[in-house]
């Protein structure tokens, strides 16, 4: 695969004890980490080494699947005991999704790691492994995607690069040669407003006002569905002093746009001056999705009595919600973006919603994205929907097969689904 300018330079230059690829989405960063990453096993120093990603799946995803694509069966991945061997070094596999990881690392020491996404990760964890690279010749090597300007990694680590022994190298998708023009134009124009700055700009930007600021009932919202569903998802945001909410979102790949939301159920125990018990939000839901071709309905995986009771009525699609906020509210601002997705207007909480949902001030100012939890109920059941049914297992972006495959869509072609998604782990959730 050929390497542009600014990749073979960040794997010539870097050599400081830490390493780290910022910028855009589909910049070329983790394909250039890992080019480096793999020398350094090859050459650097004996000892032990580790990768870290917040899963295992995307572990699996972005850093093992891309070696065996670049070395094959040198490549070695043992699940069970979760280790890799390259070139006959043992590299620890490490998933770090919360606080409570830092224990897998303490007491280890290591002489390289390799970290996916690092905003992603635990800052406890990060300063513990740090910590823990205190052989001589040590070299930490890892990618992000920019975050808040506020964010630990960049307040601690990139503003202070003229303190420590960092080097740093921002990426564009024009720095990527295995993209065609035509694909650039495409993504760049799937992403706006903070998105946009972030996973396109590559900015370290803050997140504030409406979160969905781009918008636009003209532009995003239709009267009715212009087509028959071919199947439906749901999602429910469960509440007793809080709103009940759930959304039914039609799909049908062909025709475009390829999702909408139909319909929505929402009850205000403060609005009625009562509240209602699980049964009666139960019969409410099952009386709203009857008749439906509904092959999934996501809810909160607290809301574990309620589930039960909607299960007891026969409805055997009932699913726990996938609950990456930022994860979430990204991919539907993509699809919105795209024009894959619609908002039939009579879902007036919904679009009130949109309009109204905005990033808290407090939490933004902390270097954390966070949504006010004010107005999101219908938005919350929109984002378990849409997220929980077509994440890729590995990680909660868009992979690349998905974003071709709406591509195709937005161009007005019905691609053939097994073209995109060659293997079975690639399909989304319940396809």
């Amino acid at each position: 695969m050929k390497m542009s300018e600014k990749q073979f330079l960040s794997i010539q230059e870097s050599d400081a004890r830490l390493n780290i690829w910022q910028g855009a989405v589909r910049s070329g960063k983790s394909y250039a980490s890992l080019w480096r990453f793999l020398h350094f096993l090859r050459k650097g120093p004996p000892g032990p080494l580790v990768v870290i990603g917040r899963t295992s799946h995307s572990i699996a995803r972005n850093i093992i699947d891309p070696m065996r694509e670049i070395l094959g069966e040198f490549v070695k991945y043992y699940v069970g005991k979760q280790e890799m061997d390259i070139f006959g070094r043992k590299i620890y596999v490490v998933s770090a999704n919360d606080v409570r990881a830092e224990g897998k690392i303490r007491g280890s020491t290591f002489i390289g790691a390799y970290v996916d996404e690092i905003t992603l990760i635990p800052e406890s964890f990060v300063k513990m492994l740090l910590s823990r690279l205190s052989l001589e010749g040590a070299k930490f090597f890892g990618t992000t995607n920019p975050d808040s300007p506020y964010h630990w990694l960049r307040r601690d680590f990139l503003d202070r690069q003229d303190q420590l022994d960092l080097k740093t190298w921002c990426f564009q998708l024009e720095d990527n040669p295995s993209l065609s023009p035509d694909f650039v134009k495409q993504i760049k124009q799937e992403y706006s407003g903070l998105w946009y700055e972030r996973f396109i700009e590559g900015k370290w930007v803050q997140a504030e006002g409406a979160i969905y600021d781009f918008f636009d009932t003209d532009l995003h919202c239709i009267d009715f569905p212009q087509h028959p569903a071919t199947f439906y998802i749901a999602g429910l945001d469960y509440g007793t002093t809080n709103p009940c909410a759930c959304v039914l979102v039609g799909v049908n790949f062909s025709y475009y746009p390829n999702m909408w939301v139909e319909d929505e159920y929402y009850f205000s125990s403060r609005v009625a001056q009562r509240q209602k018990t699980d049964c009666e939000y139960a019969d409410d839901i099952v009386h709203f999705l009857q008749n439906r071709a509904v092959k999934a309905l996501y809810i909160d995986p607290s809301a574990a009595s309620f589930k039960l009771e909607l299960m007891k009525r026969g409805l055997d699609y009932v699913f726990d919600a996938q609950n990456e906020v930022n994860d979430g509210i990204r991919m539907v601002a993509q699809f919105l973006n795209q024009g894959t997705l619609k908002v039939c207007r009579k879902c007036r909480h919904l679009v009130a919603e949109f309009q109204s949902y905005v990033w808290d001030p407090r939490s933004t100012k902390l270097g954390v994205d966070k949504p006010l939890k004010e107005n999101d109920h219908a938005s919350d059941a929109l984002r378990y929907t849409i997220f929980s049914h077509f994440y890729n297992s590995g990680g909660g972006s868009l992979s690349p097969q998905e974003i071709d495959y709406n591509y195709a869509l937005s161009r007005g072609h019905t691609p053939d689904l097994p073209r995109f998604f060659q293997n079975a782990d690639q399909l989304p959730r319940h396809f």
